[in-house]
């Protein structure tokens, strides 16, 4: 099965096998993406799962599709949206997000392994800091590794405001950074942007 027989499957006889292969095929970019907005493993489950739910749901709905994802996206995206709207509040990386970004670091001296994992703390810290449409993204174009079309498909904008926004998530970002490590508190809320 591809995703073209599975999105027919779905559309045609709303076959939970077709969308069985979908999630399959889409759960970890799902999760990836859904981290990157709510920053806490638990809601990001809760998001894919509530998202997967109201796709099966719609597809039947659908009078065609061609590609699954940049649609599910949009589901994801305001699912999780609505989750931080109710919260109100930064949601802080769970130490199980913490997890997913910390690469493996090089065996070498002990300073520089303590250095490179408090530089990572301070990092991810500082991305908590942003607002969520620039850790969202960040997370496509340099964890996922989307293009800018990729991105602009996805997001459902003009590929020059995928530019736009990269380019000032990047900058936020540096902004929040250097605040954060001139104070010497990584934690300060002072840097919300």
């Amino acid at each position: 099965m591809n995703e073209t027989s599975a999105i027919a499957l779905c559309l045609e006889h709303h076959d939970p096998v077709g969308f069985e292969f979908l999630v399959t095929k889409y759960r970890r970019e799902a999760m990836y993406h859904a981290l990157s907005l709510l920053g806490n493993k638990e809601d990001a489950l809760d998001a894919c799962q509530e998202s997967f739910t109201k796709a099966f749901r719609a597809m039947p709905r659908l009078e065609s599709l061609t590609a699954f994802y940049p649609w599910f996206y949009r589901i994801l995206r305001n699912t999780c949206l609505n989750m931080i709207r109710k919260n109100k509040n930064t949601i802080r990386f769970s130490r199980a997000y913490k997890g997913e970004f910390e690469g493996r670091t090089a065996a070498g001296a002990p300073d520089a392994e303590l250095e490179n994992q408090e530089r990572k703390e301070w990092i991810q810290k500082t991305f908590t800091l942003l607002d969520p449409k620039y850790r969202e993204i960040l997370t496509m174009k340099y964890v996922n590794g989307y293009t800018y079309n990729e991105i602009s498909e996805t997001l459902g904008i003009p590929r020059g405001t995928v530019m736009s926004r990269l380019y000032s998530a990047r900058k936020l970002f540096q902004k929040a950074y250097l605040k954060t490590s001139q104070s010497g508190d990584r934690s300060s809320k002072e840097v919300l942007l």
